[in-house]
């Protein structure tokens, strides 16, 4: 059986942060989909929700023990509270003023936190007043549930494996079996671990986010969510596609990104087509010219697989939102003058942005008006369209722009066949008509 991934973030834990590269270093779209607050950026209250919502308990316990980084109990006692915000905020200020890095031997070297000097402050405080509790456990514990929401029932008899990490390498697994309510739990735990949650339905593999044991708390509760299968994608459309034409600097070639947002309105994971080891869910259409193709999706960059002028992703679609990039570079000396870009499902809204240049790109379509903006003091011509079939669209070139920009750029070539032709008549013409001359004489 073909076994899928999916990540599921149980609550309590920080959400999926979608960190697409739009491919050729053209970020400027990328707020149109992903946003990616900082911790500074949530606003957080108190030193204890920043430590604990942003990554110091990744690698930090307090008062229990050795982890990826020392355990911070009474880390007040070692170093001042200027310290501490010191290395809340740029720890290679420390390494350099100490020259050691890291200054704690045995341990990976503190990556700066991007913390205001506020939210620094704030953590610094909560270090230096912190006191364990005294009624904790002397080991953890993690308990669930199980439910199936196609069938709004618990899940029962589902075999969950629990992995156990330090760092980022694999210590262990744990094994349980969810009962008739579907709960499962995990005893014993080790406070100074990560912890990852595993388990298959209908072959689509579910994994949790890492967990972490947060300071002073002793239990973990995690809601796991599954689906049932379908091969159908009556349930699939295309919310919005955002087409992002920028061609190089060079002018010899235009980048096209691609920026979609599909939905799953069903409550059932979409599994596409499978023959043997081979699965296809959504299509994606893509010029034969297509050159340093790239694709991304919110779960697993790269899970795609190219067939002549269609790339297919391989990945089920759970119900909700699902965000992709694809990113290509088509050779303007192969398209002569006009691409076509594919879409391969009704679309409700199209935006398409292009740069403007001496290449004169432009969409052309009857009825399609473009407005000029800025962005990042680039000028764009946008066009907007609703309620498209699958189809395409078609981009133009100006060739007039096309040919002098590749005039310049190839003229020296030019000249230097020119002088070799003159010299080839020469050699050919000119020498057999002295010698004529000669034989004259």
């Amino acid at each position: 059986m073909q076994h899928y991934r999916y990540r599921i973030m149980p609550p309590g834990t920080a959400g999926v942060q979608f960190y697409l590269q739009v491919v050729f270093g053209f970020s400027v779209f990328i707020f149109l989909f992903f946003q990616h607050p900082s911790v500074s950026a949530q606003a957080l209250s108190s030193g204890e929700e920043i430590f604990t919502q942003g990554k110091c308990v990744r690698c930090h316990t307090i008062g229990r023990g050795r982890f990826v980084g020392p355990d911070l109990l009474g880390v007040g006692e070692r170093y001042s509270r200027d310290d501490l915000i010191r290395w809340a905020r740029n720890p290679e200020s420390l390494y350099a003023e100490r020259k050691k890095k890291p200054i704690n031997e045995g341990y990976p070297p503190m990556p700066p936190m991007n913390l205001s000097k506020a939210d620094a402050e704030r953590v610094a405080d909560y270090l230096v007043e912190y006191t364990l509790p005294s009624d904790l456990s002397e080991s953890g514990m993690i308990t669930g549930q199980v439910r199936n929401i196609t069938t709004q029932k618990p899940q029962e008899g589902q075999d969950v494996v629990l992995i156990s990490y330090m760092g980022d390498r694999k210590e262990e697994r744990h094994f349980a079996k969810s009962d008739s309510l579907g709960a499962f739990s995990f005893s014993s735990l080790r406070w100074d671990r990560s912890y990852e949650i595993m388990l298959f339905h209908q072959g689509v593999q579910y994994v949790s986010g890492k967990m972490v044991f947060l300071p002073g708390k002793d239990e973990i509760e995690v809601d796991l969510p599954v689906y049932d299968t379908a091969s159908s994608d009556e349930n699939v459309s295309l919310r919005s596609l955002n087409l992002i034409v920028y061609p190089d600097n060079g002018g010899a070639s235009v980048n096209v990104t691609s920026l979609y947002v599909f939905e799953n309105s069903g409550d059932t994971v979409f599994t596409g087509e499978q023959s043997g080891e081979d699965t296809k869910t959504l299509a994606f259409s893509i010029p034969e010219e297509a050159e340093d193709v790239t694709f991304s999706d919110s779960v697993t960059p790269d899970a795609a697989e190219r067939r002549g002028e269609k790339l297919y992703s391989k990945l089920p679609f759970l119900p909700g939102m699902k965000r992709i990039a694809l990113g290509y570079s088509l050779p303007l000396s192969q398209v002569r003058g006009k691409f076509q870009i594919g879409f391969d499902y009704e679309v409700a809204d199209l935006g398409v942005f292009v740069r403007k240049t001496e290449l004169g790109i432009r969409l052309e379509r009857p009825g399609a008006v473009a407005e000029e903006i800025m962005i990042h003091d680039e000028a764009f011509l946008k066009y907007e369209l609703s309620d498209l079939n699958p189809g395409s669209i078609t981009v133009a070139v100006s060739n007039a722009s096309f040919l002098g920009g590749s005039l310049s750029r190839y003229l020296p070539v030019i000249l230097f066949f020119v002088f070799v032709a003159a010299g080839v008549v020469y050699f050919l013409y000119g020498r057999n008509r002295f010698s004529s001359m000669d034989s004259g004489k």
